[in-house]
C-alpha cells in the first residue's frame, strides 16, 4: 500500500536539513512509496559522495528508486502469497462503554466503596484463607494475632511508625506499622483508600501490623500461540497543541505503511490510550499553547492523520483528560459528534471508554489513560514527575499490586461513585497499557506486560515546571503470539 506525502511536507523536511529539491524530483518523491525514507536516503548519499552538493534532482531520486523500491514491492507481493490472511477477533467489555449518571448522594458513595471492599476482599481471601473482622480483632486478648482485611481510610507518619486508620463493615481501628520491622517498606507504599490484608497483634487499644498483604497477583506463565501479528500501542498525540510533533507522527505513519517492513506489515491493531487531541480549556492559559483553537478542527486534523493508516489496521481509540467528555472516571467513549468526524477518515475505528477491557484473539488488554498516576506520584515518598524516567515502571506496578487503577479518593482525579467500582482490577490482563504521564516504559510484572506508551508532544510549560522530561515519538509493539514487546522510536 502506498501512502502519499504532501509536497510541503517533503520540501520542509529537505529545507530543515539544508537541501533544495527540483520540481521533477519532488514529483517522483510524491508518487513513491515511503517518500521521506527515499528523501533521507538521497541526503545520506549526497553527504557521503558529494558533500558540497545541496540540490536533490530527479536523477538522484530515479537512481534510488530503480534498485530498491520497485523490486521491494514485487518481493513483498511474492512473500505475501505464502502468508495466511490474519484476522483478529476483537471483544470489548461493554460495561465500560456506558455514560454513567449519579446523584452524588451519601448512599451512592457507601455502595461504591462497599463494592470495592467486597471485590478486593475476595482476592485477598484466596491468599489469606480464614480472616476475622476488625471488631473481633479489637476484642482479642493482649498479644493475640489475627488476619483481617480492611480499607485504609487515612495514612500518617510518625518518627517510629506508619499509622493507618482502617475500617471494614464491622468497625474502625488504628494499625501501627513500625519502621524498624519487616512491614515498613510495604507500609510506605500503601495507597490511601486501598483494601489491604494484615496480620495484626493486639496491643492495648491498637493493632500492631506483623505482616501486610497487598492484593497482588500470582506469577503467570505466558501461553504462546502461532499467531504472527502485532498490536501497536500509542497515546497522548495531542493534535492541536503547538507542541505536537506532527513530523514525528508522520514518520510513524510512513513506517506503518512500509510494506517491506515485516513488523509494520503484520500490525493489525492500533490502540490509542487517550489524549489524541489537546482539547480546549483543559488547564489555565492553555490557549497560549494551542495551534488549533477549535475542538472540531482538532478532530478534523486527527481524522486526516488517521486516514493515512493502512486499511488492514483496526484503530481502537480511548479517551483521556484532554478529550471533550466527562472528566470523572470511568469515562465514556467519545460523543457521536466527534465519532462522526473521525469516521470520515474511512478507517475502521472502535471507540473505547476509559478504562477499557478488550480481548485480541483471547489476549486481554487493560487500557487506561492513567489520570490516577498523578496522585500516586504525589503521595508516595520517593516518587516525583522529575524522576519518572526511572520510576514509571514502579508506579505502574504499584497500581497492579493494589489491584485498583485509581484507589485514592478526593485528590486530583475525580471518581464517579457508581454502584460497581469498575476501576478494580479483578481480572488479570495480559497487557496493561497506560499513558498520561508522557514517559515511555515497557516491562513485565508477574507475567503481565506493563506499558506506558509515551507521547507525541514536546515538553509543555507545566511539565517544565514539575521537571518532567517527556519521551516523544514512541510506539510500542506487542506480539499477540508470544507477548514479546518492542519499543520503536521515531526521531
Amino acid at each position: 500500500m502506498q501512502r502519499k506525502a504532501s509536497a510541503k511536507r517533503i520540501v520542509e523536511e529537505a529545507i530543515k536539513k539544508g537541501y533544495t529539491i527540483t520540481k521533477k524530483a519532488l514529483d517522483l518523491l510524491q508518487s513513491a512509496e515511503a517518500p521521506l525514507q527515499i528523501l533521507n536516503e538521497a541526503i545520506d548519499k549526497l553527504e557521503e559522495e558529494t558533500p558540497k552538493t545541496l540540490l536533490i534532482d530527479e536523477r538522484l531520486i530515479e537512481e534510488l528508486l530503480k534498485p530498491s523500491e520497485k523490486p521491494c514491492r514485487e518481493s513483498v507481493r511474492e512473500e505475501g502469497r505464502g502468508e495466511p490472511e490474519v484476522s483478529i477477533e476483537i471483544e470489548v467489555d461493554e460495561r465500560y462503554l456506558r455514560e454513567w449518571r449519579i446523584q452524588g448522594s451519601l448512599a451512592e458513595f457507601q455502595k461504591h466503596f462497599r463494592n470495592r471492599y467486597e471485590k478486593i476482599s475476595r482476592i485477598l481471601r484466596e491468599r489469606l484463607g480464614a480472616v476475622t473482622d476488625v471488631l473481633s480483632a479489637l476484642k482479642l486478648r493482649e498479644g493475640q494475632d489475627a488476619y483481617i482485611i480492611a480499607a485504609v481510610l487515612e495514612k500518617s507518619e510518625s518518627k517510629k511508625a506508619w499509622i493507618l486508620r482502617v475500617d471494614d463493615p464491622s468497625s474502625e481501628a488504628m494499625i501501627i506499622a513500625p519502621k524498624n520491622g519487616d512491614v515498613a517498606s510495604i507500609a510506605e507504599k500503601i495507597l490511601p483508600d486501598s483494601v489491604i490484608g494484615f496480620k495484626v497483634q493486639k496491643h492495648e487499644r491498637s493493632l500492631i501490623a506483623k505482616e501486610i498483604f497487598l492484593p497482588e497477583i500470582a506469577l503467570r506463565n505466558v501461553e504462546k500461540t502461532d499467531l504472527d501479528a502485532y498490536a501497536c500501542l500509542i497515546s497522548d498525540i495531542h493534535v492541536g497543541s503547538k507542541h505536537f510533533r506532527e513530523d514525528l507522527f508522520e514518520s510513524f505513519l510512513d513506517w506503518l505503511n512500509r510494506e517491506g517492513d515485516p513488523e509494520a506489515r503484520k500490525t493489525r491493531v492500533l490502540i490509542i490510550a487517550g489524549d489524541a487531541v489537546d482539547g480546549i480549556g483543559v488547564y489555565p492559559n492553555q490557549d497560549k499553547e494551542l495551534e488549533i483553537t477549535s475542538i472540531d478542527e482538532q478532530f478534523r486534523r486527527l481524522s486526516r492523520l488517521l486516514a493515512e493508516i493502512p486499511e488492514h489496521v483496526t484503530i481502537m481509540i480511548g479517551v483521556g483528560n484532554h478529550e471533550p467528555v466527562q472528566k470523572a472516571l470511568p469515562q465514556p467513549p467519545l460523543q457521536e459528534k466527534y465519532r462522526n468526524i473521525l469516521k470520515r477518515s474511512g478507517r475502521q475505528i472502535v471507540f473505547l471508554g476509559n478504562p477499557a477491557w478488550i480481548k485480541l484473539n483471547g489476549r486481554s488488554f487493560l487500557v487506561y489513560h492513567g489520570q490516577g498516576l498523578d496522585d500516586v506520584i504525589q503521595i508516595i515518598p520517593g516518587f516525583s514527575h522529575s524522576t519518572l524516567k526511572n520510576d514509571i515502571g514502579k508506579v505502574l506496578e504499584l497500581l497492579i499490586r493494589h489491584r485498583h487503577l485509581c484507589p485514592i479518593h478526593g485528590e486530583s482525579t475525580p471518581l464517579l461513585p457508581i454502584e460497581e467500582d469498575l476501576l478494580v482490577v479483578d481480572k488479570i490482563p495480559s497487557v496493561f497499557h497506560s499513558g498520561h504521564v508522557h514517559v515511555a516504559y515497557a516491562g513485565s510484572y508477574q507475567g503481565i506486560r506493563i506499558i506506558n506508551s509515551g507521547t507525541w508532544q514536546e515538553q509543555t510549560s507545566y511539565q517544565r515546571n514539575v521537571g518532567l522530561e517527556p519521551t516523544v515519538g514512541t510506539a510500542i509493539l506487542v506480539n499477540l503470539g508470544d507477548l514479546s514487546i518492542k519499543m520503536k522510536k521515531f526521531v
